[in-house]
């Protein structure tokens, strides 16, 4: 079985980020920034041994690598931003790729989304527009190929695992396909294995994917589409907190704090009971925790203040996984470090390397 954390290539500024955001903005100002918004809520979450780091630091590269591989994690996933040939937060796969004496194995996984001020709730304000076409296709291609060689680049069968977040989102998806297959077969590799991402966001039904060539399907969690059942009092109370803070943004009126709050282990269990009803051609995603209130009034908390809990989802989604085939055995982790999503396996101040340590036990039963 390939345990693998996708991994989030932030924490370092960049001249985009620097004009949107304010001079020397990393995800850490949303994380150090992050307050309690009701009784028991744990923010901020702080980092813990590796403090706040700077990914352009080769010692903080190695010193994921050995937590990561210690605690049973075989690879990293690398968010990777493109756009038109245009790259973002690419600085921390560079750097390791030039580093060949960090031995974590890794592949990529193609965030194609529009970058705007969602964050904000300023939707329409586009910061980055994501565009296709058959020229780019190419270009991609021919890039992706050249990272493909590393030694370390994650396959199966012979074949570089490639990821796409958001399918549904591209002009053309068999295309891009064909073309990434073909640069791959030209490198004298026997294909490419692209797994598609089914989320919240996902519109796009298995068969659709079969039919681009895509087999490969990662279940992203938390999905909102699969979360438990809510009252109608509390789908109408957070539809009118929406409707206000959409209406106070235009007005510049204060917003009040929306906050969708789910309890872990129900959220753990509905992801599990959706696991043994897919084909083996499906991936589970696991997560410790998730809470994006440090990027969005309008958040979402599923909290979890119990490793052992983690432990449990963990070991239960890779007895799954296991009894298949050889080439069918992945488990996702939501994720290595997407710390302003409270989505984290790194150590923490508070529960130490507690999550490391549950993930471990978890794949070990």
């Amino acid at each position: 079985m390939k345990t693998i954390a996708f991994y989030l290539p932030q924490f370092h500024p960049i001249p985009e980020n620097n004009l949107w955001w304010g001079a020397g903005f990393t995800e850490w100002h949303n994380v150090s920034a992050a307050r309690p918004m009701f009784r028991g809520h744990r923010q901020p979450q702080v980092p813990g041994a590796l403090g706040y780091y700077d990914l352009r630091c080769d010692e903080t590269r190695h010193e994921q690598a050995e937590l990561a591989k210690s605690s049973g994690i075989d690879a990293f996933c690398y968010y990777h931003y493109w756009f038109g040939g245009k790259q973002l937060l690419e600085t921390p796969l560079n750097k390791m790729l030039d580093d060949k004496g960090c031995d974590m194995p890794f592949c990529l996984c193609w965030a194609n989304e529009t970058w705007s001020r969602a964050w904000d709730g300023k939707e329409s304000e586009v910061l980055i527009q994501q565009a296709y076409s058959e020229e780019d296709d190419r270009k991609h291609a021919e890039y992706l190929v050249q990272i493909f060689k590393d030694s370390r680049y994650l396959k199966s069968e012979g074949k570089p695992v490639f990821i796409i977040y958001r399918v549904g989102k591209m002009d053309d998806p068999a295309r891009f396909v064909q073309i990434l297959d073909e640069a791959a077969r030209s490198e004298g590799f026997p294909g490419v294995r692209v797994f598609a991402v089914r989320n919240f966001a996902c519109d796009v039904d298995d068969n659709t994917l079969h039919s681009y060539g895509i087999e490969d399907i990662v279940d992203f969690q938390p999905n909102n589409t699969e979360y438990p059942r809510r009252s109608l009092f509390g789908k109408g109370m957070r539809f009118l907190q929406r409707c206000w803070n959409t209406l106070a943004r235009k007005a510049g009126l204060p917003q009040v704090n929306s906050v969708l709050r789910l309890k872990y282990n129900d959220v753990a269990r509905n992801a599990l009971a959706l696991y043994g009803t897919l084909g083996q051609n499906h991936y589970p995603t696991v997560f410790p925790n998730w809470d994006n209130s440090p990027r969005r009034k309008a958040a979402t908390v599923i909290q979890n203040d119990n490793p052992e809990d983690f432990a449990r989802w963990v070991s239960e989604a890779a007895s799954i996984v296991r009894k298949r085939p050889e080439r069918n055995q992945f488990l996702f982790v939501n994720a290595w470090n997407e710390w302003a999503e409270s989505a984290h396996l790194e150590p923490e101040r508070k529960y130490g390397d507690a999550f490391l340590k549950a993930f471990k036990e978890g794949i070990s039963k």
